[in-house]
């Protein structure tokens, strides 16, 4: 994959590249690691990291879960390698109101609009996801799906 914007690593990716049993394991890891080599500009913001301890802690949301202190040791990697970590700013509140009002945003799709008002605030424009659904109503972004990397 050859992009030369910054790319924003949705959650669901991190999870995947972290769950073997996932179907989208092969295709997530290589990314992580296109990221990790340089390849392109990989971006994670707070709530992805918020979100992946989340997931990967939690028997509901995944097979298998992982115990909070490696969760926590994989978090603490992620800030170690070359990402850019963002997280929300004076502008992304605004964006967000903006973000609900353009898509009629109501109960949990809140949290993908604040996660692209948070992009929009780093002028980051790309997002790879498994759920590209979540995203396309903001045409402010483009949405690039994990299958076609």
């Amino acid at each position: 994959m050859i992009i030369s914007d910054p790319l924003l690593i949705d959650t669901n990716v991190l999870v995947y590249a972290h769950n073997q049993d996932s179907p989208f394991h092969k295709q997530s890891l290589s990314l992580v690691k296109a990221a990790i080599a340089g390849e392109f500009r990989g971006v994670l913001a707070e709530q992805n990291l918020v979100e992946f301890y989340s997931i990967v802690t939690d028997k509901r949301r995944i097979a298998k879960p992982l115990p909070p202190l490696r969760a926590r040791e994989l978090l603490e990697d992620y800030l170690k390698l070359p990402f850019e970590i963002i997280f929300p700013n004076k502008e992304t509140i605004g964006k967000l109101f903006m973000l609900c009002k353009e898509s009629k945003i109501k109960n949990g799709r809140v949290f993908d609009a604040h996660l692209a008002a948070t992009m929009l605030s780093h002028q980051i424009k790309h997002i790879v996801t498994a759920n590209v659904k979540d995203f396309k109503s903001f045409t402010e972004i483009k949405v690039l799906n994990i299958e076609d990397c």
